[in-house]
């Protein structure tokens, strides 16, 4: 069967076949053959999507299941996530058992009745997943084969785009991640099958196109993306998927410096323990780079970014993620094919230890080093107006010595009712009084249209965020200040307010419980020390609160602690609180 199947390859490639052309294009393979032999990291993700294919060949293959009444997605991502590895293995090895297996997902995948178009993310990543399984295993397909991937793409995707989404989609503007996710994937259908309609599909590609060119103002000033490091990844994901697919088809592609801006954004808001910081609806969890990273930092020849993700994938394959969740790791094998290489070492110049970014979610990130033991300080200003956003303007997370110890708990349970609606801010995990920022008054922070905003020292190391829009109506000022000594990695935190028409609550989030002793504060955590003390006499004591929520239906926030102090009502309050590893 493998002799089979490579006569076919080599019969389709002698009729001068296009396919396969998304992504991985033929004339790629022997490039990808000679880098897994020469570079060490190579070899060992090849190894890893091996490991992994192997893995898919006793899973089951999709079907259609909607555990939640609404989404399909787990579905489409697993059905990518097989597709991926199997035909990847497949291309790479031409063992036939994989190319079987990819065979088994495709027929699975085109049996469903539907993609669930009622939730269109599900219909593009099933399209996406289709359409590359179809192209990169076309000249090992029958033609009854090709006819019946074609026919379902014409039938499940095609028309859900042309007929309802790309007239009335809510998506179909530059609007979030949907737009980046569905774009991409109906264009990549299209391109999939071009020859069979070519005007019908010409039409969709180039709203995929014009629609991801767009996207770039998601980026914009300077690269940070408002939705967060998941988001990042989802989004940005897709968003160089299709620039990298154009690029494979030998078409024009401008490809917007805003992305390599953003790789550097990534880079930041990912601490010295790997974690990122998770604001909006994010979850904190230990970065594992993806291709959208790999293929800025190479596009880009970027020797800071082509480090940073090449010792992050290091770092991760020192673990088995062969049991890793199949959505999350769907795209791993594209991250063999756009690894940066090794800077040389007259590429070695220090990175820069600080940062700003502005835009609609604005970010200073400090470090004293780019190692695993330094000390780390990231805070946002922004606003909970923003896709995926929460009451979190003036947040901060912490971390020193190998530990995260000022923590953001991330995002709830989509399926809440109205967790996208009305009842959005009746959620403790969405709302200023579950974040490390101020309460006045025990009220909500505002959602200004205009994020607040962060400004840099000169210095670089300091940031002043204007929260007064954060606090309209509660405030007539609020300005949080944070100075950040960039060689003990200590930090003194003042809030300048003027006019709170309340008391007003500090308060930070920890995993251990903290020790109050007078004025200082100390926390203790695998044999390390970190010590905080108010130097303001403004009033109030140390205390914990409560992070128990509303209902029952919200997370109970179990392991996690809240502690600060409240500061009596005030014509003008001046708190100011420093920490520092003891």
């Amino acid at each position: 069967m493998r002799i089979l199947s490579l006569l076919l390859v080599l019969l389709a490639m002698a009729k001068a076949d296009p396919h396969p052309r998304l992504l991985f294009p033929a004339s790629a393979e022997e490039k990808v053959k000679q880098r897994i032999a020469a570079d060490p990291l190579a070899a060992k993700l090849q190894a890893h999507i091996l490991k992994r294919a192997e893995k898919v060949l006793t899973e089951r293959t999709c079907e259609h299941r909607i555990p939640d009444g609404k989404r399909l997605l787990s579905e489409s991502r697993m059905a990518l996530h097989h597709l991926l590895f199997c035909g990847w293995a497949w291309r790479t090895t031409w063992e036939e058992r994989f190319r079987e297996r990819a065979i088994r997902e495709l027929d699975a995948a085109c049996a469903l009745k539907d993609w669930n178009p009622s939730h269109f993310l599900d219909t593009a990543e099933m399209a996406t997943a289709v359409a590359i399984g179809y192209d990169w295993l076309h000249p090992s397909l029958t033609p009854e084969q090709r006819r019946r991937y074609e026919d379902t793409l014409l039938r499940l995707a095609l028309p859900e785009v042309e007929n309802r989404h790309a007239k009335a989609g809510w998506w179909t503007g530059p609007s979030n991640n949907w737009s980046q996710v569905c774009g991409t994937g109906m264009a990549l259908a299209a391109e999939a099958i071009r020859e069979r309609d070519p005007a019908r599909c010409e039409a969709i590609i180039r709203h995929g196109r014009e629609l991801i060119e767009s996207c770039r103002s998601f980026y914009a000033p300077d690269g940070a993306y408002p939705e967060g490091p998941s988001y990042w990844h989802y989004g940005t994901n897709y968003h160089t998927l299709l620039l990298a697919a154009r690029e494979a088809l030998g078409q024009p592609v401008e490809v917007p410096a805003l992305l390599h801006r953003s790789g550097d954004f990534m880079r930041h808001i990912t601490g010295p323990t790997r974690v990122s910081f998770s604001f909006a609806d994010g979850d904190p969890y230990t970065e594992i780079p993806t291709p959208a990273q790999n293929w800025i930092a190479t596009r880009f020849k970027d020797p800071a970014q082509a480090r940073h993700v090449r010792s992050l994938l290091e770092k991760a394959l020192q673990k088995d993620l062969g049991t890793g969740s199949t959505g999350n790791l769907r795209f791993f094998p594209l991250l063999l094919l756009w690894l940066p290489e090794e800077p040389g070492e007259d590429k070695a110049a220090p990175a820069a230890t600080s940062a700003a970014f502005k835009g609609e979610q604005a970010f200073a990130f400090f470090r004293t080093a780019w190692s695993p033991d330094a000390a780390w300080l990231a805070i946002k200003g922004g606003t909970g107006a923003a896709s995926h956003g929460h009451l979190d303007a003036g947040v901060f997370v912490y971390e020193a010595a190998g530990i995260r110890w000022f923590h953001d708990m991330g995002k709830d349970d989509y399926n809440m009712p109205g967790y996208f609606g009305k009842q959005r801010w009746d959620y403790f995990r969405l709302t200023n009084l579950s974040h490390n920022t101020l309460v006045i008054g025990g009220k909500l922070q505002a959602a200004p249209r205009v994020g607040c905003p962060v400004e840099m020292s000169e210095a670089g190391n300091q940031a002043r965020i204007d929260l007064t829009s954060a606090y309209a109506s509660q405030a007539e000022s609020v300005i949080r200040t944070a100075t950040f000594d960039p060689t003990t990695g200590a930090v003194s935190l003042s809030d300048r307010i003027g006019k709170p028409s309340g008391p007003v609550r500090w308060a930070v989030i920890t995993k251990v419980p903290p020790k109050f002793d007078g004025p200082r504060v100390t926390i203790e955590e695998s044999g390390k020390r970190l010590v905080l003390t108010r130097r303001d006499q403004s009033g109030g004591q140390w205390e914990s609160y409560s992070l128990k929520p509303p209902t029952g239906r919200e997370n109970q926030n179990q392991g996690y602690h809240l502690f600060g102090f409240t500061a009596p009502v005030a014509d003008r309050l001046a708190l100011e609180v420093g920490w520092q590893l003891e």
